[in-house]
């Protein structure tokens, strides 16, 4: 079961500042995304799903020059992303994994920025894109995958988190298979490495906003706990030295011909 993290509860506040990503990051995700696309890109339509505040909805949009409907399912996510990250040519939509409001074939690309460990029923999210994305339109899966977090530093500090999104983050091969099961293909699985913050000072700060959906699954004991590690291991820091991170993207393409099984 996956585990339930209400954002319009309280976490949309942090989420803004928390997940802000580096211009240089931002860029890194656009050229891996871009790697998979044919040459000729104009005028191609683009869904973002659970798009949250729009980090990647603007992004999406500048760097393919084209619009963007961005959906989401929080009512305060959406209005933090409308107040921090409008853009026009983003338009965000009120909608869920299993229910996207869209047209058949609408979109040439779906894209799911650490999404699909929320999504309940993965079956019928896979059903759904292979609905609005167009025949041979690629899905890219932007995620951390259980049996794939060696490179999440913040788990020295948080031990209990890791076992935590062991248990709830999906996996490769499980998504893979929904996937292929409702007439999608894999391209390619990639591992990005991303710079999360410049140094554990930052990373700290950034941790302490509790803006991860996975701090939501902790006490506050066991939250506070783990910053006071933090703390103590940014005083010892001799040197500041940057955070990496490992995120893998997972490509697939629609296939031709009918409807999903």
């Amino acid at each position: 079961m996956v585990a339930k993290v209400d954002y319009d509860r309280g976490l949309y506040r942090a989420y803004h500042a928390g997940r802000a990503l580096s211009a240089d990051t931002g860029r890194r995700w656009m050229d891996a995304i871009a790697a998979h696309l044919a040459a000729a890109r104009a005028g191609l339509r683009i869904l973002d799903l659970g798009a949250g505040t729009g980090r990647f909805a603007g992004l999406l949009a500048d760097a393919f020059d084209t619009s963007v409907v961005a959906v989401e399912p929080s009512e305060k996510m959406r209005e933090e992303a409308l107040r921090h990250r409008a853009h026009p040519r983003v338009a965000y939509r009120d909608g869920a994994a299993s229910a996207i409001p869209a047209a058949d074939a609408e979109f040439d690309f779906a894209f799911l920025s650490m999404v699909i460990h929320h999504v309940r029923n993965v079956a019928a999210c896979a059903r759904e894109l292979h609905r609005v994305v167009k025949p041979d339109g690629l899905v890219f899966i932007r995620n951390v995958f259980s049996g794939r977090l060696d490179s999440v530093r913040y788990y020295e500090f948080f031990p209990s988190a890791r076992a935590i999104d062991e248990a709830r983050l999906s996996t490769v091969d499980g998504v893979r298979d929904a996937f292929v099961a409702s007439g999608f293909t894999e391209v390619a699985l990639d591992s990005i490495e991303q710079q999360i913050d410049p140094s554990l000072q930052a990373h700290y700060e950034r941790i302490e906003r509790r803006a991860l959906s996975t701090f939501e699954l902790l006490t506050d004991a066991e939250f506070h706990d783990g910053l006071e590690r933090m703390r103590r291991a940014v005083e010892l820091e001799a040197t500041a030295a940057p955070v990496i991170e490992r995120v893998e993207l997972l490509v697939l393409r629609r296939q031709r011909g009918g409807g999903a099984p």
